[in-house]
C-alpha cells in the first residue's frame, strides 16, 4: 500500500510540474547561409529546433545570439546540441558552413 501511495504522489507531482502552457502552431524550415541571416522569434512564440539538413559531411551550424556565436551542430567533431529552444522576442543570426535547411517547430505560449 505505501508503494501505490508513493507512486500516486509522484505521478501527480509530475502532472503538476509538467509544460503546459505551450501550444503547436506550425512547422518551419528556414535556410542557413554562410553570410549569416538573422531572424526574429515573434512575440508569444517559442521555437524549437528539431534538426538540421546540411549538404556537406564536414559542415557546422550555429547561432549568433547576443553577440556570441554558439555551435549547435559541427559534423567534423561529432558535436550537436538539439534540441535547441529559442525564446519569444529573440533575435538571432543562423550561420552554417554549406548550404543548410533547418527543421523548426513553432509553439505558441499561452498564459
Amino acid at each position: 500500500m505505501k508503494h501505490l501511495l508513493i507512486s500516486c504522489f509522484l505521478l501527480l507531482s509530475l502532472n503538476l510540474f509538467s509544460q503546459g502552457n505551450l501550444q503547436f502552431n506550425q512547422v518551419l524550415i528556414i535556410d542557413a547561409t554562410v553570410a549569416g541571416n538573422a531572424v526574429t522569434i515573434p512575440a508569444g512564440k517559442v521555437w524549437k529546433i528539431e534538426s538540421v539538413a546540411m549538404v556537406s559531411n564536414n559542415s557546422y551550424f550555429q547561432i549568433q545570439w547576443g553577440g556570441s556565436n554558439y555551435f549547435v551542430i559541427n559534423t567534423s567533431s561529432g558535436y550537436s546540441n538539439l534540441p535547441f529552444w529559442l525564446p519569444s522576442n529573440t533575435t538571432v543570426t543562423f550561420i552554417a558552413s554549406s548550404a543548410t535547411k533547418v527543421s523548426i517547430i513553432e509553439f505558441n505560449v499561452v498564459p
